[in-house]
C-alpha cells in the first residue's frame, strides 16, 4: 500500500479515538483526508467538540497550542511536525509585551486594553487574559476593537500591525489615532490621541502582494473581483475589492456566481485548493502572487503516517506532544471567553 493508503487503513483502525484538523493553508493532500478545515479560530472551536482521545493537528504550532488550550481533559493534541511555527508569531514575547504594555499606558490619558491577533503563542494570550483584554481573529477584530473603543479606552493591538491597521481604517478612525510601536525601543511616542496602539509585526507571506500585483491582473482579467487577506499592507487592502479571513475568502469565493473571476491575495496552496474545488464552476481564480507559506508545508502525508502509526503502537514521542502549563491554559482562555462574549455572544464549551 502506498502512503495514502495505509493513513486510511489506519484511521479506519483507530475510529473515533482520532480526529484530524488542518488549516486551510495544508496541502491538498492534507485537507483532503482531514476532518475539519477552517482557520485557525474555527479549528480551535470545531475541535472543541469532539471526544477523540487524539487530536492529530496539521497546522503550526500556535494553532495546536490554541486546540490544546481548549481541549477536554482526557485529550491529547498532537502535531505530526512539531518544528512548524509562524514568523508572526515569533515577532513579539511575553516581555516584550508586557513592558510595552506599561510603557503606553504610562503615556495615554486612556484605559489601555491588550487584544492579541490568534495567530499569537498561548502565553501572549494569556497576557491578554491577565490585563483584562481578548484575543480577536480577523473576521471579529473590528467587532473587538469597537467593544472597547466605545467605552473610551485604547487599545494595545499585536502582533501583526496590518491586521489591526486595516481594522482601524475601516472603522474610519483618523491617522492621529492610530500609533505604531517602535518594536526596537518599546515606545509608544506618547501620541495622546492614539486609540490603536500598533506592535510592528506582519507575515512574511502576505508582505509580498502589492498595488503592482492589483493593477497587473486587473489589465490581464477585465472585471476580476480582488480579494485579499487583511494581513496585507494598507495600500494593498486599499486596492483591493474585498478584504477579509481566510474562512470569509473561501466562503465569498465558492458561492459566487458561476463563471465569476477572483484574484487572491493570500497563501497559494489555499488558492490553488480553492481553484481546484471551483473547477467545475466555470469560474476563474488566480493567485495574486504565488506565495506559499513554508511552514505550512513542512506537515507531510508521511509524518501524519508515522504520528498515526505511534497512536496505534502506544508509543507516541514526547515532541509530537503539544502541552499548554495550567497557569498559561487558565489565563488564555479568559481571554479567548472574552472574545467569544463580544463576538458572538455566547459561552465556549466547559473544559478542563
Amino acid at each position: 500500500m502506498d502512503t495514502m493508503q495505509r493513513i486510511i487503513a489506519l484511521r479506519k483502525e483507530l475510529g473515533d479515538r482520532v480526529i484530524i484538523p488542518a488549516h486551510h493553508y495544508q496541502k491538498k493532500e492534507i485537507t483532503d483526508i482531514a476532518d475539519f478545515v477552517g482557520d485557525s479560530y474555527r479549528l480551535a472551536v470545531d475541535v472543541s467538540t469532539s471526544d477523540a482521545e487524539y487530536i492529530l493537528f496539521c497546522g503550526v504550532h500556535f494553532m495546536a497550542e490554541g486546540a490544546e488550550v481548549l481541549a477536554k481533559a482526557h485529550q491529547k493534541v498532537i502535531m505530526p511536525n512539531p518544528v512548524a511555527g509562524c514568523p508572526m508569531a515569533d515577532m513579539i514575547t511575553y516581555e516584550q509585551a508586557e513592558q510595552t504594555f506599561v510603557n503606553i499606558r504610562s503615556k495615554s490619558q486612556r484605559e489601555i486594553i491588550p487584544v492579541v491577533y490568534m495567530n499569537a503563542h498561548a502565553r501572549l494570550k494569556a497576557f491578554c487574559g491577565q490585563h483584562g483584554g481578548a484575543v480577536c481573529t480577523s473576521s471579529n477584530a473590528r467587532k473587538i476593537l469597537e467593544h472597547y473603543l466605545s467605552q473610551g479606552k485604547g487599545v494595545f493591538f499585536f502582533p501583526d500591525q496590518h491586521l489591526g491597521r486595516n481594522t482601524a481604517v475601516g472603522m474610519r478612525l483618523s491617522q492621529d489615532a492610530i500609533q505604531l510601536i517602535d518594536k526596537e525601543l518599546l515606545v509608544s511616542g506618547g501620541n495622546q490621541q492614539a486609540k490603536v496602539f500598533l506592535w510592528d509585526g506582519f507575515c512574511p507571506i502576505h508582505q509580498e502582494f502589492n498595488v503592482q500585483q492589483i493593477e497587473a491582473v486587473r489589465r490581464k482579467y477585465p472585471g476580476i473581483t480582488v480579494i485579499v487577506h487583511p494581513e496585507v499592507n494598507s495600500a494593498t487592502a486599499q486596492g483591493a475589492d474585498l478584504q477579509g479571513s481566510t474562512e470569509y475568502i473561501y466562503n465569498v469565493v465558492r458561492k459566487s456566481p458561476f463563471g465569476s473571476k477572483w484574484a487572491i491575495g493570500t497563501e497559494y496552496s489555499f488558492v490553488a485548493r480553492l481553484a481546484f474545488e471551483c473547477a467545475s464552476q466555470g469560474k476563474t481564480i488566480v493567485p495574486l502572487e504565488t506565495s506559499i507559506c513554508t511552514d505550512m508545508s513542512m506537515t507531510t502525508p508521511e509524518l501524519l503516517l508515522a504520528a498515526l502509526e505511534q497512536i496505534r503502537d502506544c508509543n507516541i514521542e514526547e515532541k509530537l506532544l503539544v502541552t499548554v502549563d495550567r497557569t498559561v491554559r487558565e489565563d488564555a482562555k479568559k481571554a479567548l471567553q472574552q472574545m467569544i462574549d463580544i463576538a458572538e455572544g455566547g459561552p465556549l464549551h466547559e473544559h478542563r
